[in-house]
Parts: structure tokens; sequence; C-alpha cells
């Protein structure tokens, strides 16, 4: 039966085929007005900005830890407002709108709780780069700084794990 199939197949497709459009597609050569372009005079080099004075580090470092800082508050916040609603969904059954209430408020908490990780990841990358420079005193600076927000971000990791032990 394939066999009888296969000739009605191939007349088919070849009977099909004269059905194909037959489209002259755009050239991709330059157009002319392209080419009068190409062949023009380049623009010269508009000058450079003013750069303006750089930050001393020391200042920007204060400024990331008022920043992380700023956020541990509003993180201390969302944790007081978030905690009956997690409470309250850790009693809830699995599934349960309680439960999912409390599973949201402890993610806002938890996502309130990245500006400090984020201010961890800038200083650690400056003390790199400060490290790499060869300037010992900005390191020791930056690295002071890490321990002050290591601080901040262990506490708020463990007052995320009270609210959700494992």
């Amino acid at each position: 039966m394939t066999i009888r199939l296969l000739p009605a197949a191939a007349l088919l497709c070849a009977g099909l085929s004269g059905c194909a459009q037959t489209t002259n597609y755009p050239s991709l050569a330059p157009r002319p007005i392209e080419r009068e372009v190409l062949r023009a005079e380049a623009a010269p080099a508009a000058s450079a900005p003013a750069v303006a004075a750089p930050i001393p580090p020391s200042a920007d470092v204060a400024a990331i830890i008022a920043r992380a800082q700023a956020a541990d508050v509003l993180f201390r916040e969302a944790l007081e407002k978030a905690r009956p609603a997690i409470e309250a969904g850790r009693a809830a059954p699995e599934g349960s709108d309680a439960w999912v209430a409390g599973q949201q408020a402890y993610s806002s908490v938890d996502a309130a709780a990245t500006p400090v990780a984020d201010a961890l990841g800038e200083l650690d990358r400056r003390r790199e780069d400060a490290a790499t420079a060869g300037d010992a005193a900005t390191e020791a600076a930056i690295t002071d700084a890490l321990v002050q927000l290591q601080a901040l971000y262990e506490a708020q990791r463990s007052a995320l794990a009270t609210l959700m032990p494992a």
C-alpha cells in the first residue's frame, strides 16, 4: 500500500512546487545614498567632556554605609509589619490563604534585606580594587566598613531565620 502512495506523493509535491511564489528579494548592496555617505569625510571627533573630580573614597564608603543603615531601618520596619502575617502563616496548613499570605510577607521582608547585601558586594569590590591598586589605607578603611555591614547583614539573616525556621 505504501508503494502505491509513493508515486502519488511525488506527483503531489511536484504539483505544489508550481504554486510557490518566485519573489525577487531586495539587494543587500549599498543604495546610492549610502554610497555617498561612505565616501563623505568623517565628522571631526567631539572634544571629551570635562571629568568631574572623583569623590574621595572615604566619602563614597561613608555614603554606602549610610544607605545600608537606612535600608536596615526599613528592613526592621517591614519585619515588624509582616511579623503577624508570617507567624499566622507558619501556624496555618500549607497551601491555605493564611499560609500563602505568610509566604508573601516573608518574601517581601527578605527582599527588603537586599540593599544591605548589595552594599556588601559593592564594598567588597572596592576593597579588591584598592588591594589591586596597592592602596593599603583605603583597603583597611573599606575592610572596617565591611565588618560593620556584615554585622547588619547577619542580624537581618538571623531575624529572618527566627521567623521561618528550617
